[in-house]
């Protein structure tokens, strides 16, 4: 994990909320490039990084992690793998990164507006209960409005609208015709396919398959014979409730990834059709109904209107998302071809310590932690007395016992806990979702992340493998 990590801040609320700030969030109190007098670390295309400001980054992580003291620092240091040099050698690069986007964004002719920056910082505080707990988060991160917006809006802004101009540059002349030849290259992919809705159904305390299965068909029978909608029956009855307030609504299926037999139901419904009998998962039980089916205009796709609108989204977000990836290339070659010098560190910094008392406590406690889990081994038969191994034949057998009554009592939870293995899963592959769209855009425009999201909720929980 790079130090950089551990010095972002997390600004909390009062009710817990919390929210990650970017990289070089902490910055408070080490003043910009070239700040303090004395020694110079390193040089970005003849731009100066001072060793002070090194120096203060590396103490105000210390004092905002509690780690003042060098037995703390030293000892955190070993735990996390790092040395002094190694912290000044990720903190400069830091500097490095930050001297380059600033150059770069000259170049570009790329400027951070104050309308832009009182947007966002309005965007921060409506994270928050009150001003009040925003103004108290900061100052748990010993951060001030003012040093936020230096520290952490403003470059933000700076890198996301330097990666607009760059992506702009990159596709100047194509617009919307990139965006039609990308959803002609995936003309396969969109034709026949299939939004879908659906219920799902799972067992209840003490109902067996047979029973649920009697439940499931008598819920479809009710609905093909009019006593009540899919809609309502999906809102009222399905466990998968991510969808159920939605009408069972789940989405397309060239958007999503449903399990087997759900996408092997679909393949055998036409528009506004419903299947002759619920379908069974290892979620439980699925009444499933088409409710819209594209298919690609004779001739092909001429227009990006052709499309649903939920394919359009996705197609802007794979754009963010390659323009984000093409970004990350751009300015590593952009790196590559800068002239960068980093000066040998001097001697005496006070976060210079020596490391071998620590490790050698480290690896002692390594040793013990060892020995003790040996200790607890438990004897062989050959060495045990007779008197030993009556008293362990003795607990095997009670242990035996209290397995046996606690298998009975997951026996008797196992179907209620069904419908909760649906969801748990579904919330999973949400938040792998979300995760995604963050490291592919990170510091990027909010709307990829929306359009992520935006995607991942359309995979109904009990339907998404």
């Amino acid at each position: 994990m790079k130090f950089a990590s551990f010095k972002s801040s997390a600004l909390k609320s009062v009710g817990a909320v919390s929210l990650c700030v970017a990289l070089g969030a902490g910055l408070v109190g080490c003043g910009g490039n070239g700040a303090g007098g004395g020694a110079v670390a390193a040089t970005v295309n003849g731009q100066e990084i001072m060793e002070q400001t090194v120096t203060d980054y590396i103490a105000n992580f210390r004092t905002s992690s509690s780690l003042e003291s060098d037995e703390a620092w030293g000892e955190w240091m070993v735990a996390n793998g790092y040395t002094p040099e190694s912290v000044r050698e990720e903190v400069i690069d830091y500097y490095v990164n930050q001297d380059l986007y600033d150059q770069a964004a000259k170049e570009y002719n790329v400027t951070v507006e104050q309308a832009d920056i009182d947007a966002a910082l309005e965007e921060t505080k409506a994270m928050f209960e009150s001003d009040e707990a925003f103004q108290e988060a900061l100052e748990a991160s010993s951060m001030t409005e003012e040093s936020y917006i230096e520290d952490v809006i403003r470059p933000n802004l700076l890198q996301t609208k330097l990666a607009e101009a760059v992506a702009a540059q990159d596709t100047e002349g194509e617009g919307d015709d990139a965006t039609l030849a990308q959803a002609q290259a995936m003309s396969e992919q969109f034709n026949g396919a299939k939004r879908s809705s659906h219920i799902l159904l799972t067992a209840e305390e003490g109902e067996d398959d047979a029973a649920l299965a009697a439940r499931a068909q008598e819920l479809l029978d009710q609905i093909n014979a009019g006593e009540i909608s899919f809609e309502d029956a999906a809102s009222q009855y399905s466990t998968d409730t991510g969808s159920a307030a939605n009408g069972g609504d789940v989405g397309w299926d060239a958007l999503s990834t449903f399990v087997t037999e759900y996408q092997d139901a679909l393949a055998g419904l036409e528009k506004d059709q419903i299947v002759a009998a619920p379908v069974k998962s290892e979620y439980g039980y699925h009444i499933i109904k088409v409710t819209d089916v594209y298919e690609v205009p004779e001739g092909g796709i001429t227009s990006v209107d052709q499309l649903p609108t939920e394919f359009q989204e996705y197609l802007t977000y794979m754009e963010q998302s390659n323009a984000s990836q093409n970004f990350s290339t751009w300015f590593e070659e952009y790196r590559n071809n800068a002239e960068i010098t980093v000066n040998p560190m001097p001697e005496g910094l006070p976060y210079d310590i020596d490391l071998a008392p620590y490790e050698e406590a480290a690896a002692q406690n390594a040793e013990g932690d060892a020995a003790a889990t040996e200790g607890t081994e438990q004897p062989s038969d050959e060495t045990m007395s007779a008197e030993d191994q009556a008293a362990a034949d003795a607990a095997a057998a009670d242990a035996a016992a209290d397995e046996a009554a606690a298998g009975e009592a997951g026996a008797d939870a196992a179907a209620a806990d069904e419908a909760g293995d649906a969801a748990a899963a579904d919330q999973a592959a949400d938040e792998a979702a979300a995760d995604q769209t963050a490291a592919d855009q990170a510091g990027a425009d909010a709307a990829a992340d929306q359009a992520a999201a935006d995607q991942a909720a359309e995979g109904a929980e009990g339907t998404q493998q």
